[in-house]
């Protein structure tokens, strides 16, 4: 089982941008050396608090602050990239971190940013699979061509090739069933954001269905985790502002794109969030994460963290905690 951390590098407080940045990367580079595995960097575009501003350059002080963990985006907003120049950037981010590149794609979630990159949302799906073609063909064949119904191209070659051959492992991010299987199909890795069967259903049958390895496959899942020994619901309250602007975000932009918008009640609102927020003592965390892999084709356990919490004072503690009390447990699984 491998471990990751990721952080989304908003800003809700405010703070000069790089002290947070700073702060963050220091945070990140304390998580390699803990045992985290891989340190993965989040991806939107032109809000206020500048949530996951700039993939490539955060993975790039990464790449010069670590030396063992792998790292990766998490996940870039395929659509609204051109997948050759795409290809290009992380075939030499690649390079600058010795061949320890994840790349995670996702189709997004949040009108405002197709709208600004005046891209359709509803050509969400079909520019998934051809920018995965091209992606795919950008990094392995030189030179390629390709029509499609977005790009016709002729005898591009894209230099340097990723390091990693054929490309670095391609991560699909997916909250339907019909995006796991999209991955499923592909051959490629899935970055879950369900817990149901038939989810995981989906993305098996289509491996099988296309005659790809299950043992090849890999998995993650993401919990925002809070590990102490306080009452968790003590430590809730303290920072549920921040809590519930987080979770809030999503379902706002969620809700924008076609999915349902939870109840506006603001009593529900906080429930229903603060069962997203796994708070706990390391037995408890554990036994959550265990049962997680119980019932889940997980390879990759996620560790998030809730921006705006104090960085040395807050995640900090909580991350050494889950580090010496529930990583070895789950490293071991």
């Amino acid at each position: 089982m491998d471990v990751a951390f990721t952080l989304d590098f908003r800003n809700p407080a405010r703070r000069p941008w790089r002290e947070l940045w700073e702060d963050n990367l220091w945070l990140m580079r304390e998580a390699e050396a803990m045992g985290f595995g891989t340190l993965l960097v989040q991806e939107h575009f032109f809000t206020a608090d500048g949530y996951g501003p700039s993939v490539p350059v955060l993975l790039t002080a990464l790449a010069e602050r670590t030396r063992r963990a792998r790292l990766g985006s998490y996940l870039y907003i395929l659509p609204l990239h051109n997948p050759v120049a795409l290809a290009q950037e992380t075939a030499v981010l690649d390079h600058l971190c010795g061949g320890r590149l994840d790349v995670v794609v996702g189709a997004g979630h949040r009108r405002l940013e197709f709208r600004a990159f005046n891209v359709p949302e509803t050509t969400r799906p079909s520019r998934m699979e051809e920018h995965l073609d091209l992606l795919t063909l950008a990094w392995t064949r030189r030179p390629f061509s390709y029509r499609g119904r977005y790009y016709d191209l002729t005898d591009v070659e894209v230099s340097p090739e990723p390091l990693q051959q054929p490309h670095p492992p391609l991560w699909v991010g997916a909250t339907q069933p019909q995006a796991a299987a999209r991955a499923g199909r592909r051959g490629l890795h899935l970055a879950a954001a369900s817990a149901e069967p038939e989810f995981f259903d989906a993305y098996l049958s289509a491996l099988d269905a296309a005659g790809h390895s299950r043992s090849q496959a890999q998995v993650s899942r993401q919990w925002s985790i809070t590990t102490t020994f306080e009452d968790p619901d003590v430590v809730w309250d303290r920072y549920a502002d921040l809590h519930v602007e987080r979770w809030d975000f999503y379902s706002r932009i969620r809700s924008e794109i076609g999915d349902p918008l939870i109840t506006p009640d603001q009593r529900q609102v906080s429930r229903r969030y603060r069962a997203k927020e796994l708070i706990g003592t390391p037995g408890q965390i554990l036994d959550v994460l265990r049962q997680a892999c119980a019932t889940m084709p997980l390879t990759r356990i996620i560790n998030s963290a809730t921006a705006g919490l104090p960085v040395r004072e807050v995640l900090y503690p909580s991350l050494k905690l889950f580090a010496d009390h529930v990583l070895p447990d789950l490293l071991a699984l």
